[in-house]
């Protein structure tokens, strides 16, 4: 687990849940999505921004196992791209507007339910298209009229050297890494019949006192398990329901 330290130099972000902020890129293309769960939370109604992907240095495509590709048609994704890399200065694990989840040999090394609960906050992160939440919140705060820009990256430069704006984001970033923390573990519970305990809880464990701090988009680790106790039945529930 890392804490959290604003780097108001990078031009576009997102959180690997072990809590950094990292340089977010995607892919523009964009195909029909299958029907997600009848659990799963709506997206955001807000605008589609447009990313364009840029390969991380060494960086190869990543074969996902079976329960991955499940967790993806759960949120009701129709294409994730994993890739692996070996660089860890970003983190064990992150995603990258708008379907990309990289993966370092750190991360390839967890307990698989641990790794399955990794997965699948970062699935609910690309599901729940927080890199466009981003985009717009910054594009709001910093008074630009609406369809300022179509690219993702022209909104997320706007914190560039400005502190104040991610102080004003930051409650946003905290509100979708416990919206990822949550799903995520349901989605791993039901597609890889992984308890709460563990997966998320035993990941958190391993570094309990990680999180929290200014402008932090992770809460401590022992307030993240605090947030998850109560969803503990459900994926009970969802480990016997098993995979659709």
């Amino acid at each position: 687990m890392f804490k959290f330290a604003f780097n108001p130099s990078r031009t576009a972000i997102r959180r690997g849940v072990a809590g950094f902020l990292v340089v977010c890129a995607g892919l523009t293309s964009r195909t029909a999505a299958p029907a997600p769960a009848d659990w799963f939370p709506d997206p955001p109604a807000l605008r589609h921004y447009v990313w364009s992907y840029q390969p991380c240095l060494g960086c190869v495509e990543y074969a996902a196992p079976p329960d991955w590709r499940r967790m993806a048609a759960l949120a009701g994704l129709q294409t994730v791209r994993f890739i692996h890399s070996p660089d860890e200065s970003l983190g064990p694990a992150y995603s990258a507007a708008p379907d990309v989840i990289v993966l370092t040999p750190s991360a390839l090394k967890l307990e698989a339910c641990q790794l399955a609960f990794v997965i699948g906050h970062e699935i609910v992160h690309i599901a729940q298209r927080h890199f466009d939440e981003d985009a717009n919140a910054f594009s709001v705060y910093s008074g630009k009229p609406g369809n300022w820009t179509d690219r993702g990256e022209d909104a997320m430069q706007l914190s560039e050297g400005n502190f104040g704006l991610a102080l004003r984001v930051s409650h946003l970033w905290q509100a979708q890494e416990q919206e990822a923390d949550w799903v995520g573990a349901l989605l791993a519970a039901q597609a890889s019949g992984c308890s709460i305990e563990s997966g998320a809880l035993a990941y958190f464990r391993q570094e309990i006192e990680a999180g929290g701090g200014v402008a932090a988009a992770h809460a401590p680790s022992m307030e993240r398990i605090r947030q998850l106790l109560p969803f503990a039945d459900a994926a009970k529930r969802l480990v016997e329901l098993g995979p659709r």
